[in-house]
């Protein structure tokens, strides 16, 4: 048998796949590439993943040229609002193709854009699943929002248009409120947005005391943008977060789950900016109700005490003058029994001091002396233990009437 060159074999291959899979299909998977060639083509792979160890476990090149891509691509941005990208879940109608010197590829012929949709929602809903699973969905939403959010931070990349418009919008407000406001730059798109709000975070809880409230902003931008804000570490770090933190990822139509689990969801990073403006003009306004509740419950009482005043001046001299007598004989019998007292007290300490003089006399030491009693001396100290002493010493013995010196042989202890 004569053998095949290996165009050969390909052309064989190419003619049986057209001729056994002549059809398109329907088919999904997700996106792991993607790119648009300077013809207008478009060339990406197509994987499979194994759902539980996350493997991939097919693959194929597929493309789709550019007279079909303008097509295709208008379609699904036109329903999605953003375009191919690699990460995506899509469906899609296919060729099976085999060319002799590229091999086998999948041509797309058209796109399915609400799979891609449905497969955003479904993967939303598992982190919402899992944050309510964990306890802690609603974590953040239960803070108290401060009555004068002032002191700000805000999580943002410093460059972003809606950060530059949102500080404008508060620093320059028409009713003259000042807010203080402190940057955490982060990224807001691509690779790393995930890392870079949660580093921010972490910096803006390590300080939480400095700060009433914490703000995400985010301008406009592509929908596809905003599937890297669905994401599990970073929702669980925002519920849990001791401040309540406010979202304005700027999308009308779109929330992703840190709108779901933020304290305030706004849209705008405008609307974000209205918002604290408005707490403060509602605290205003509350401080001036009540200023005038309390200007007028003081004024009520004034009158009323006045009033109070008047009927005392016509009762107050009569009952004066009929308690006047009353009290008069009160204090006279008040001062009888004062005398009384004081002097039974002098009578009694007199008699005290009169038995401390006897104790005091019999304590004397010549009174001690004349009764018999010695004292006894070393060196000038008086004799109290006789363990200071030593056999040799000179002892002075005074009596009543004289001293006695002596030398000390022995000393003896009584048991």
């Amino acid at each position: 048998m004569k053998p095949l060159s290996l165009y050969e074999l390909n052309a064989l291959v190419r003619d049986a796949i057209a001729q056994e899979l002549p059809d398109s299909y329907w088919v999904q998977g997700e996106l792991s590439e993607g790119r648009v060639g300077a013809g207008g083509h478009f060339y990406g792979e197509l994987v499979q993943r194994d759902e539980d160890s996350g493997e991939i476990i097919a693959k194929a090149r597929i493309n789709c040229w550019a007279s079909s891509y303008a097509s295709v691509s208008r379609k699904f941005e036109s329903l999605t609002d953003e375009h191919l990208r690699a990460g995506l879940a899509v469906l899609l109608e296919v060729r099976v193709t085999f060319h002799p010197q590229y091999g086998y590829s999948l041509s797309v012929q058209d796109i399915d854009p609400s799979y891609t949709l449905g497969d955003a929602v479904r993967r939303r809903m598992q982190i919402l699943a899992q944050l309510e699973a964990d306890g802690i969905l609603h974590d953040n939403q239960m803070l108290s929002m401060p009555i004068l959010p002032r002191c700000v931070a805000v999580i943002s990349s410093a460059q972003a248009a809606g950060y530059g418009d949102f500080c404008k919008q508060v620093q320059d407000n028409d009713y003259g409120y000042y807010f203080q406001l402190k940057l955490f730059p982060a990224l807001m798109q691509g690779r790393g947005l995930e890392e870079s709000i949660i580093s921010a975070l972490g910096q803006i809880a390590d300080e939480a005391d400095q700060w009433d409230v914490v703000v995400i902003i985010r301008g406009g931008g592509a929908t596809s943008d905003l599937s890297d804000f669905d994401s599990y570490p970073l929702a669980a770090c925002i519920a849990q977060m001791p401040l309540p933190v406010i979202t304005g990822i700027g999308h009308e139509r779109d929330e992703t789950v840190l709108d779901h689990v933020a304290h305030t969801h706004l849209k705008t990073p405008t609307a974000v900016g209205a918002f604290l403006i408005d707490c403060m003009v509602e605290a205003e306004a509350r401080v001036e109700d009540l200023a005038q509740r309390i200007a007028r419950a003081t004024s009520d009482k004034l009158a009323s005490e006045k009033q109070r005043m008047l009927r005392l001046t016509t009762t107050l001299p009569m009952a004066f003058r009929m308690d006047s007598s009353r009290r008069e004989r009160g204090l006279e019998a008040l001062m009888h029994r004062l005398s009384m007292a004081i002097r039974e007290v002098m009578q009694g300490q007199v008699h005290r001091i009169d038995l401390l003089e006897q104790r005091l006399h019999g304590l004397d030491p010549d009174v001690m002396l004349k009764r018999g009693y010695s004292i006894s001396l070393v060196d000038g100290h008086l004799v109290t233990d006789l363990s200071s002493l030593v056999a040799g010493q000179e002892l002075i013995t005074r009596t009543y009437n004289g001293e006695i010196t002596s030398t000390i042989k022995t000393c003896k202890r009584r048991k």
